[in-house]
């Protein structure tokens, strides 16, 4: 999941403690009061301002990097370390006054932190247009269902129930009533619980899908790759040859590579690392299978420091603006930068329904690439970085802001990024041959 998590790279806390007052991002719904040596961050909607975090101004440099303060001191911006956004701020003369009125509430009042809930929606989700889906109307069917005697379970039944039709996978409500994402089921899944059916198999979903994705790996370790794979990258990372012309690399995440979770700045570095190893390995070879089929995403930096080693050349990756007001904010582009010694060859990505997220950002980031040929299904369509919140009850959700485009301006966020040549991944008929379908497809394209 691509998600704002606050740890990374650091700034010098005199950096921001010359920032002393009360900041609003534009977009992302964040005010920020930084003072001598300290920094508190609310979460404000238009009906609530709530402090979520507090720290050391030293701490502030986890969250952001890359200061630029603008000639008169009233406005600032900065990249956050866990994605490529660059986001700014404006200076205010104070805290809104709805962080007083937010204190006059009960943390627990079911009716306050449905409106909370649903204005946090209203003015931060990007994709509502897209999805087709009436939020005003949402408001109008179930807010006359709750009232100040409303319990907690009933209004976290509620909130899930007005969160189902948006099917989107970024979209998660986590309370101690349970947990929910709101993902749309991939073709993938009905096709497999079908099997199951058909079979009689009383297996849960997820082991029969884990044990295809095993036996699917383990073909392609002993059968195509005669057992001579290579690891790296915290075994995120798998690589060796078909034959002669063509190489195999498994990407199976991004995010993770340093074995260190949360830290972004050092998968960064691990990725350098292993993917050095896998050039010397297989970058002379003219033809590089890229497998993605079940990488679920991670940081938007480690996806592009990936793509920044099989780039011809500097190009446009894609555009982001996150939703501000009643529009969004201005497109910021981001751009794949190849790194000294990159891969010159033909490339062949693999992608299926599980591919999501951050990997789909790689696969984005290819798309202009001169020799690429996309195989396999659509991914996932998640691909908004995740707006973290939290309710006043002490729930939290995490929502899409963004809207991405690809360097034509094409939007793939909910139908994914199709293939250039469709094949089902864990298909049938493949398993029942023991064979990779999008494998041997390589291989007849390549003629080796």
């Amino acid at each position: 999941m691509k998600t704002a998590q606050r740890r990374g790279s650091s700034l010098s806390s005199p950096d921001f403690a010359r920032l002393q007052g009360v900041w609003r991002s534009q977009g992302y719904g964040n005010v920020l009061l930084i003072e001598e040596d300290w920094y508190t961050l609310f979460e404000e909607t238009s009906i609530s301002c709530l402090k979520i975090d507090a720290g050391s101004i030293e701490e502030l440099g986890h969250y952001y990097e890359d200061l630029a303060v603008s000639p008169g001191g009233q406005a600032f911006s900065a990249h956050r370390v866990t994605g490529v956004a660059r986001i700014s701020f404006r200076r205010l003369k104070g805290l809104p006054a709805s962080v007083t009125e937010s204190h006059r509430h009960r943390a627990k009042d079911p009716q306050y932190n449905f409106d909370v809930f649903w204005r946090t929606f209203h003015e931060q989700y990007a994709l509502f247009e897209l999805k087709g889906v009436a939020w005003d109307r949402a408001h109008h069917d179930y807010f006359p269902q709750i009232n100040a005697n409303t319990s907690q379970e009933t209004l976290f039944a509620i909130m899930v129930a007005m969160l189902r039709p948006l099917k989107d996978g970024h979209i998660r409500l986590h309370s101690p009533w349970g947990h929910y994402r709101a993902g749309a089921q991939p073709a993938l899944f009905r096709r497999l619980t079908q099997e199951l059916e058909d079979a009689n198999d009383d297996r849960e979903l997820t082991s029969y899908l884990g044990d295809l994705k095993e036996s699917a790996r383990h073909v392609i370790h002993e059968d195509y790759l005669a057992s001579a794979v290579s690891h790296g990258g915290n075994r995120l990372v798998e690589w060796g040859r078909l034959n002669d012309l063509i190489g195999y690399l498994n990407i199976r995440a991004m995010a993770g590579q340093s074995g260190k979770s949360g830290k972004p700045a050092a998968d960064l570095s691990a990725v350098d690392s292993v993917m050095k190893r896998v050039l010397a390995d297989v970058g002379e070879l003219p033809n590089l299978v890229v497998d993605l089929r079940n990488n679920g995403g991670g940081y938007d930096g480690v996806a592009l420091r990936f793509a920044a080693y099989l780039m011809d050349r500097k190009r446009l990756a894609f555009t982001k603006s996150a939703r501000h007001g009643n529009g969004f904010t201005g497109k910021q582009s981001v751009y794949v930068t190849p790194v000294n010694e990159t891969y010159q060859g033909n490339l062949f990505v693999l992608t299926s329904e599980l591919t999501a997220s951050a990997a789909e950002i790689f696969v984005l980031s290819l798309l202009q690439h001169p020799r690429l040929t996309l195989i396999g299904e659509p991914t996932q369509g998640i691909l908004s970085d995740t707006l973290e919140r939290h309710l006043p009850n002490g729930w939290h959700l995490t929502l899409s802001n963004e809207i991405y485009r690809a360097y034509d301006g094409e939007i793939y966020e909910d139908v994914g990024i199709p293939p250039h040549i469709r094949l089902k991944y864990l298909g049938r008929k493949g398993r029942e041959e023991g064979k990779d379908p999008m494998l041997e497809r390589v291989i007849k394209l390549v003629g080796g």
